[in-house]
């Protein structure tokens, strides 16, 4: 490895253990009462560190929710060739579901909806985001299935609300509001069904 590789490694493995450290932080305390020095003690780099990294708190709650947002956004070249509109579906929405998990979206989002009043620009960036850049990612698939031929051509943009819709209704939304809401042990067939739904109207 060369000094250069040695030096890109520690610093993506740096910027790697500040989101973590952020991520924690900022689920603990909220967007106002996180602190960038302590986020710095947890990831055990300097401040001066953590600042050269990401200039701002802003820029570093961005950062965070980006990370949170792009862990779905997979490779669709990836999907096997041979997969079934309903696959690719479940696929989706599996990353989905890690991604909420993961990087706890919903506790996110709620913390962005405390901040809407004091911080409407943070807000505003954030619902880009995660919710327009899921949007986008959804509709991507909608049109891979398109050209695969698995559905019929449609206007992907609104089924790309109406796909994820049906799935907000089922398992964003409850959790989003409620916390301590345990999902159905049914959820998966209630999803089969809503994705059932959406092919029998544009399925190919």
């Amino acid at each position: 490895m060369s000094v250069e590789s040695y030096r890109l490694t520690i610093k993506e493995s740096k910027r790697s253990d500040i989101l973590k450290a952020a991520l924690a932080n900022f689920l603990a305390h909220g967007y106002t009462g996180a602190a960038m020095a302590e986020i710095a003690a947890d990831a055990d780099v300097s401040t001066a560190t953590l600042y050269k990294n990401f200039a701002s708190k802003e820029a570093l709650f961005t950062a965070v929710a980006t990370q949170a947002a792009s862990s779905v956004h997979e490779d669709i070249g990836d999907i096997p060739q041979n997969s079934t509109a309903h696959e690719i579906f479940l696929r989706l929405l599996y990353g989905y579901y890690e991604s909420q998990r993961t990087y706890r979206v919903n506790d996110l989002f709620r913390i962005v909806i405390a901040e809407a009043p004091t911080s409407p620009e943070l807000t505003r960036n954030i619902y880009k985001i995660l919710i327009e850049g899921r949007h986008r990612s959804v509709k991507s698939y909608l049109d891979v299935m398109v050209d695969r031929g698995l559905l019929r051509p449609h206007d992907t943009e609104t089924g790309a609300h109406f796909a994820m819709g049906m799935v907000k209704e089922l398992a964003v939304w409850p959790t989003l509001f409620m916390p301590d809401h345990k999902m159905p042990e049914d959820i998966l067939d209630k999803v089969r069904e809503g994705i059932d739904v959406y092919l029998a109207r544009y399925g190919a």
